[in-house]
């Protein structure tokens, strides 16, 4: 039977390799075993909130931080993490206030907490654009007519926004493909170890994407992105030149040198369970248009035969193929130069005259 620790490491690989379904199944058979550990919940919250699950994430960072309660020896920073994770899945759920509550904990327990003040930032502009509450009335004034009650609004359609990523030497690039985003409505902030990503899309829904931590570190003041009509491109450049990515977030097991492969060649990691050698399958796809096939191969070997042969040989090609119509080929003089060559259909077939 399998232990705690190993579901939360299979939990850990599956959440690497961008497989959230899997990493929930994980993660969730841990805690089937061990309801009281905090990391396995705090895993699970952010497994949620990359699956679109913003109730589920909000209620399992609830969940850590009633267990951080319980045990007062538990890490500073596990806790400011935990109110993090509260703060982004608050935020997500539009609970703008208990956003800002649940970060500035996290700011006065571990202020360098990666993306806490990219988080803090959004929530500020969320609240800012809620109306003020109006002064209340003086107590002689009438009560005034009830109003209609609003129509309720409708919540915009939460839309699956899928990104990739490919590496060269030099940089990590992800491309997050939302189309006609406007330049000001995406707000990008890179550390030198998270990306997040916050972006108003034009249904009027926002989308996020938390990369914390990245598996390896990133130099911040090099990196760039760029908004295009069918998607947002970001490039972090790698702290350590030719370092291959096993994976983009988390833990990297996987990491291997790049000094092998041309630099200017990319690897395309993808959500594919089996990695493939890009450069491999080009070159084997670049064979295979070589090689001829059907009548081009049978063009090319008469063509080689021909160049080679003597006169004779060469007369009794021409000859045997262009009075045969085709459906014979000699290279003997000898037998060909003594009548005209009958046409000689396959079997099974008959030659016709073709009437012009």
């Amino acid at each position: 039977m399998a232990t705690v620790q190993d579901l939360f490491a299979q939990g850990s690989h599956a959440f690497a390799d961008e497989d959230y379904e899997e990493a929930l199944t994980f993660y969730t058979k841990a805690i089937d075993i061990n309801a009281t550990h905090v990391e396995i919940f705090l895993k699970r919250s952010a497994t949620y909130q990359k699956l679109g699950k913003d109730k589920e994430a909000y209620e399992d960072a609830l969940k850590a931080l009633e267990l951080i309660k319980e045990k007062p020896s538990v890490d500073v920073t596990v806790e400011a993490k935990a109110q993090l994770r509260k703060g982004v899945a608050a935020y997500h759920i539009q609970d703008y206030q208990t956003a800002k509550v649940a970060l500035e904990a996290c700011h006065a327990l571990s202020p360098e907490q990666r993306t806490l003040s990219s988080w803090m930032r959004k929530v500020e502009q969320e609240l800012a654009k809620q109306p003020k509450a109006a002064p209340a009335a003086p107590a002689a004034a009438a009560a005034p007519a009830p109003a209609a009650s609003p129509a309720p609004v409708a919540t915009p359609a939460v839309h699956r926004v899928r990104h990739e990523w490919y590496q060269n030497d030099a940089y990590v690039t992800i491309s997050v493909f939302i189309k006609n985003a406007k330049k000001e409505s995406v707000d990008i902030n890179i550390t030198d170890k998270a990306l997040s990503v916050s972006v108003k899309m034009p249904t009027g829904s926002d989308y996020s994407l938390e990369l914390d931590p990245l598996s390896h570190p990133v130099v911040p003041s090099e990196s760039k992105f760029e908004v295009l009509s069918t998607k947002i491109e970001i490039q972090v450049k790698k702290e350590r030149f030719a370092l291959k990515w096993g994976a983009l977030e988390g833990d990297d097991a996987n990491a291997t040198s790049m000094a092998t492969v041309a630099a200017a060649a990319p690897a395309y990691p993808t959500s594919s369970k089996k990695a493939k050698n890009w450069d491999a399958l080009e070159k084997e796809a670049a064979k295979e248009e070589e090689k001829a096939d059907g009548d081009k191969a049978l063009n090319q070997l008469f063509a080689q035969i021909y160049k080679d042969a003597d006169d004779n040989t060469k007369r009794a090609m021409m000859k045997s193929f262009t009075e045969s119509n085709g459906t014979c080929l000699s290279t003997n003089w000898d037998e060909v130069g003594k009548a005209p060559v009958e046409t000689r259909p396959p079997e099974g077939m008959v030659a016709k005259k073709y009437n012009s």
